[in-house]
């Protein structure tokens, strides 16, 4: 009813007014703010050429307002078109009062001068002066965000005041009667108890707030996932719970939640997310409160992979996440995968920075064992954890080095294994710091050089950058008087040897000539520093001062002694005295006499005194003392010889052997012949009067006792007679005379035949004489084509000049030649070539017999090209004899037999196994195109994945078919410098397969580990052979059928390195420096360790399907410079991190730190399929038996030593001096010419100490 009535009223007022403009707004009544009376009924109206309505302030909801107004609004259309919205109020309480607004339908959203128009209401109330509902006691603003506390009157005419604490606030504060006070820009300090006093006409009323500033955020921490397992390795089946949990400061408001990959998931009993808890810290004297949230997963299974995101909200609106990655496994599977965060492996600070750190990501079933090792190689522990500390979770392992300094420089490695699998990472520091020096030994009072002889100073010297080194002399030929400046010495005359990237040795090898000092100063980017040592030459024997004694050891009467008093003029006055102290302790001043003879001489550094004693009697026993006077302290010193003249006496014999034998030929005999005398007699042996004189090397008959006892181990015919011991000195001599006879000596008659047919035997000689002469000529012949070929004892060998101390490759021609291994020629037909070098050639060939009576087997013959360098074809003898003594293994091409029949004409043909598919380099070219790539996005092998890779760089062929690849068969890649650093060298036989008509199966990753297991496997037999392969490389490993690998060209590298075919003459006799190890290249130390460096190229060939190495890096110096660095290679495509981190540890800078091949075996088999590695082992143990029933006599390579880095680098070359006053070494052309392939100023700048 009241409704019709108020829109009746309403029309009759518009019909009044007119209609309304277009796009206006009207409200009715039109007055900004209008005051009625609490518990009154009221109309607004709102009017506009479109749907218009009314818009409310709104309180907080959550409020419970208690009053009894009711509001409704409506909407209508005018008579004129016009909208009308019609706003209710009955029983108007207080807290309605405030802004209402008319605003079009489609804009209830926004509120704005320009689409709204408003009316402020003030409900008036006779004890309520405050329009603030009851409930509204907490304000929870942010930090300087203005915040309005609502203190507004219910009519115009209230006073309001508002206080903190009791006290009015005026600071920082506006106030709006429609709106209430506003705190401007607030602090945290504003936080406190508030309260509003309104006042009129003496009725008062007081509303209190609770005003609580949140801080502002910066950071929002990130929330912390816990897992109840003991790894993140989730079992398919069981439970598992995940408590996400964060601390933030008192007073931060914050909300937790989690996000699941399917969130339907969370209606069933299958996952469930638990109540949220919080811990308040203030309660405990902590100033943090902790949130957590539970999240549930009852029996995982394979569909609850993905990500589980845990946010936390702070009141600003900020947020942050942390995730677990839900991955689930079979109960069998194991892994262990090492990371480092963010992809670091090596930092560079200052000396003093405060501290670095690593954080090792580890993924790992069962839990690993995670040890740390520092540069030294020793187990970092809990000792000493202020300076360097480990901490270690189920995920993670951290490593802080704090105050940086020099020697924390160096490769740390992280060592994590557990029941199934060994896993390594690596990280450096290098701590940038200005140079330190120190010279070893430096030479201090009473330490001198000898004349003439060569020394070594050494300095040792560390930095980052690696300081450059410069040694500088200063000649003191008046010492301590120098002169003024020093000299630079030629760069020459020392040598680096760098052990980690920041140390280095500096050696000086310089011959004593001249006194003077050293000076040893190291330079980098921050600084330099330098060492003096002084270098104090001496032509004495003893230093400084000392005797020398010229006279029998034991002196008798009659004896003449010289004793030889020196003494440096750098210390000692020139003045030298000698006194005689008798035993009775009495002093006598020596004087010239008829027995005493004194001379004296100076030379250029010392004093000489020489006191001769002649025809010496008791009566000089005694002390001989020589007295000098130090040069500054006036201090008198002494040295003293003490003398005790024996009596004289002419030999007795005390025992002897005086007798006479009869015995058998082969027996033993001894006799004995004891004397005394003084002076010690001499003792010779005669036999029938001739002296007998004793060869070492024939022990058949021998001295011992001081001559005092002769033996003849065996006695032969020619031994019997009188055997005469004579002692005697220059008192007398003494006789002891010995017969021996033999049983079985030939009677006379006897005799008689044996002479008769010795006359036979004479005139048969000389009827062949004249053709011993000419098979004399034609032998010298031979021996002399032989000899020049270098291969005069490749027969017989030359074995009592084995040194056991040089290496294989040296001195394989020594070895004797077994002819067991001789193969006919008729019964070897030669087939087409397979490939050949710049001397030698291979060829396939039909070999009848030589494995199986009557059977042909295809085998391989190495040859050499005719006319031909002498040095090739003993190489290739070498390599023969080699192969002969080497045994066999069933990853090392075999040797199977030899024609040595025209050796003298330099026709050598050495019979090995047949490799069908040639080396890995070529047929991995071919087979790119149909590679199976079997490692995971994630880096695990998956053997079963059996589908070609598709890539940018191989045709992928449908259907698996493989179509071959043409490899490059481009000339040899010189760099710019002129050094090979892509190709092989030129002496090697370059074997290619023969399988064109072949149906090739696809190459996958597990064909690639079974190759470097073998190889591995391989290396390890040679070096436990001690055999050095020099050229380790993919085009020096050849494929057979079966999949079997073998290892070729082995144990002539190193030779061919150094001989005359090796100089830089063409591009075709150069270094292979992208397969070399760094201290092969700066040093030409080539041993085991470098060969397992080579190794870890050929893993890089492999695994990149081929790529040449370092691909971007063309010059030698550039190559150098960047290994010496640090640089190594990046992970190639088709290797994960296991294989990737097996060819850095080969690469470590220090060769001793390198893996063994038996330790590289070991880590590649454990990545092969279950059975695989046991496979190949089986193959060989037919091989092993070979070597046993086959093996020859003597195991000459047993005798060896082994040739690991540190046996090969203590032989190195002398380096030339070149100061003025100092005599220098000169070198040969050889090592001249040779010197600038492996050495050049690029490298020295980069070379560094331990």
């Amino acid at each position: 009813m009241i409704r019709s009535v108020l829109l009746h009223v309403v029309a009759v007022v518009v019909t009044v007014t007119g209609t309304v403009s277009a796009l206006d707004l009207q409200i009715v009544p039109d007055v900004p703010e209008l005051t009625l009376t609490s518990g009154a009924d009221f109309i607004l109206q709102c009017m506009g050429d479109v749907p218009v309505t009314w818009k409310l302030e709104k309180y907080d909801p959550n409020l419970n307002v208690k009053k009894m107004s009711s509001i409704d609004i409506s909407q209508g259309l005018l008579a004129n078109s016009s909208h009308i919205s019609l706003l209710t109020l009955s029983r108007a309480s207080y807290l309605d009062t405030g802004y209402y607004y008319c605003v079009p339908l489609s804009e209830t959203l926004k509120l704005d001068e320009q689409n709204s128009k408003s009316i402020y209401l003030f409900i008036q109330h006779d004890t309520y002066l405050l329009a603030v509902p009851e409930d509204l006691v907490m304000l929870s603003p942010n930090e300087y965000a203005n915040v309005i506390i609502p203190c507004r009157p219910t009519s115009p005419d209230v006073n309001v005041t508002l206080f903190k604490d009791d006290e009015e606030v005026t600071e920082n504060l506006d106030y709006d009667e429609k709106v209430g006070f506003s705190l401007i820009s607030p602090s945290i300090i504003d936080s406190g108890d508030y309260s509003c006093e309104a006042n009129r006409n003496n009725i008062n009323e007081s509303r209190k707030f609770t005003v609580f500033i949140n801080p502002k955020i910066h950071q929002v921490e990130k929330p912390y996932i816990n897992s109840s397992g003991q790894s993140d390795h989730i079992i398919i089946g069981q439970n598992l719970s995940l408590n996400c949990s964060v601390s933030m400061d008192i007073g931060i408001g914050f909300t937790l939640r989690w996000k699941v990959p399917d969130e339907q998931k969370l209606k069933t009993e299958h996952m469930k997310i638990g109540k949220q808890n919080f811990f308040n810290g203030l309660k405990h004297g902590i100033g943090k409160s902790v949130g957590s949230i539970l999240l549930n997963i009852q029996n995982v299974s394979s569909d609850d992979e993905g990500e589980y995101i845990c946010e936390v909200t702070v009141h600003s609106g900020h947020t942050n996440r942390n995730t677990f990655n839900l991955k689930t496994f079979t109960p069998d599977m194991t892994y262990l995968n090492l990371t480092v965060q963010g992809g670091i492996y090596k930092i560079i600070r200052r000396a003093g920075y405060q501290y670095v750190q690593w954080i090792i990501l580890v993924s790992a079933y069962p839990a690993p064992t995670l040890v740390w090792r520092d540069p030294d190689g020793r187990e970092i522990g809990k000792e000493n954890i202020d300076k360097v500390s480990v901490e270690n979770d189920k995920s993670t392992s951290k490593l802080v080095i704090r105050d940086l300094q020099l020697y924390d420089s160096g490769v740390y490695e992280l060592v994590a294994h557990n029941d199934a699998h060994v896993q390594r990472i690596t990280v450096t520091l290098l701590v940038e710091n200005e140079p330190f020096v120190e010279i070893a030994n430096k030479s201090t009072v009473g330490e001198f050089y000898e004349l003439g002889k060569v020394h070594s100073v050494q300095c040792y010297v560390g930095g980052y950058p690696l300081p450059g080194v410069e040694w500088s002399f200063k000649q003191c030929s008046n010492y301590p008087n120098c002169d003024d400046s020093f000299i630079k010495l030629s760069r020459n005359m020392y040598k680096e040897v760098v052990f980690k990237e920041t140390f280095l040795v500096s050696t000086l090898n310089i011959t004593a000539t001249e006194t003077g000092i050293f000076l040893c100063n190291a330079t980098n980017d921050f600084g330099n520093s330098s060492e003096e040592s002084t270098f104090l030459v001496t032509d004495l024997s003893k230093g400084t001062f000392g005797l020398d004694i010229n006279g029998p050891p034991l002196v008798v009467d009659g004896d003449n002694v010289i004793v030889e008093c020196g003494a440096s003029k750098y210390y000692y006055q020139q003045d030298i005295k000698w006194i005689h102290r008798t035993l009775n302790n009495i002093e006598i001043p020596m004087q010239n006499t008829e027995n005493i003879n004194i001379t004296n001489s100076t030379s250029k550094f010392s004093h000489r005194s020489y006191l001769t004693i002649k025809n010496i009697t008791k009566k000089f026993d005694g002390e001989f003392l020589c007295l000098l006077i130090e040069l500054n302290k006036k201090n008198v010193v002494t040295k003293s010889y003490k003398l005790s003249v024996k009596d004289s006496f002419r030999p007795v014999i005390y025992e002897s052997s005086n007798s006479s034998l009869e015995i058998k030929t082969g027996t033993p005999v001894q006799w004995k012949c004891y004397v005394r005398g003084m002076p010690p007699p001499t003792i010779s042996w005669f036999l029938n009067d001739q002296k007998l004189f004793f060869n070492k090397s024939d022990s058949r008959m021998l001295l011992k006792d001081k001559n005092q006892t002769l033996i003849i181990r065996y006695a032969a015919l020619q031994d019997g007679g009188l055997y005469k011991c004579n002692a005697s000195n220059r008192i007398g001599s003494v006789i002891a005379t010995n017969t021996l006879s033999f049983l079985d000596k030939p009677k006379d008659h006897e005799h008689f035949g044996f002479i008769a047919f010795c006359s036979v035997l004479i005139v048969l000689l000389g009827v062949l004489m004249i053709g011993c002469a000419t098979r004399l000529k034609r032998e010298r012949k031979l021996r002399k084509e032989l000899a020049l070929a270098g291969l005069l004892y490749f027969e017989n060998g030359a074995v009592e000049s084995w040194n056991p101390d040089l290496g294989i490759e040296e001195q394989a021609e020594l070895l004797p030649y077994d002819k067991r291994w001789e193969f006919p020629r008729d019964k070897l037909k030669l087939g087409k070539q397979l490939g050949s070098g710049a001397f030698g050639v291979v060829f396939k060939a039909d070999a009848i017999g030589i494995i199986d009576r009557d059977t042909t087997t295809t085998v391989a013959v190495k040859m050499v090209k005719p006319n031909t360098d002498p040095s090739h074809i003993k190489a290739l003898a070498s390599e023969l004899k080699i192969m002969i003594h080497l045994g066999r293994h069933l990853n090392v091409v075999n040797l199977l037999g030899a024609y040595t029949g025209n050796i003298n004409k330099r026709e050598l043909m050495v019979i090995v196994e047949y490799c069908r598919f040639g080396n890995i380099h070529q047929y991995l070219l071919k087979q790119r195109n149909c590679f199976v790539d079997q490692v995971t996005p994630d880096g695990y092998l998956d053997y079963n994945i059996k589908t070609i890779s598709k890539n940018p760089y191989y045709e992928n062929v449908p259907n698996n078919n493989c179509v071959p690849e043409k490899p490059d068969d481009s000339s040899t890649q010189i760099g710019s410098d002129g050094y090979l650093v892509a190709d092989e060298p030129e002496w090697r036989s370059n074997y290619r397969g023969d399988y064109n008509n072949l149906i090739i199966k696809p190459l996958c990753t597990h064909d690639l580990l079974c190759w470097s297991f073998q190889v591995a496997r391989g290396m390890e037999y040679l070096a436990s052979r001690k055999i050095l392969h020099g050229d380790l490389a993919t085009r020096n490993i050849l494929l057979a059928e079966d999949n079997i690998v073998k290892i070729c060209d082995f144990g002539f590298a190193k030779t061919m390195y150094n001989s005359e075919n090796y100089k830089k003459q063409s591009a075709n006799d150069l270094l292979p420096v992208k397969w070399m190890a760094i201290e092969s290249l700066r040093d030409r130390v080539f041993s085991t360790q470098s060969d397992v460096w080579a190794f870890g190229i050929v893993l890089w060939e492999i695994f990149s399907l081929a790529v040449t190495p370092y691909p971007n890096i063309q010059k030698f110096n550039e190559l150098f410079e960047k290994l010496v660095g640090g640089y190594r290679m990046e992970q190639p495509k088709y290797a994960n991190f296991d294989i990737y981190n097996i060819m850095l540890d080969c690469w470590k800078m220090n060769p001793m730190t390198r893996p063994s091949f038996t330790d590289l075996s070991e880590r590649l088999g454990d990545l092969l399929k279950d059975g695989t590695k046991s496979h190949y082992m089986n193959l060989n143990e037919v091989y092993m038996r070979m070597n046993t029933e086959g093996s020859p006599s003597t195991d000459y390579l047993s005798l060896l030593t082994a040739p690991t880095y540190l046996n090969c680098s203590t032989v190195s070359e002398n380096n030339s001096n070149s100061y003025p006053n100092i005599s220098e070494h000169s070198e040969t052309k050889e090592d001249l010419e040779l010197k600038p392939m492996l050495y050049s100023s690029a490298m020295y700048d980069s070379l560094r100490k331990p």
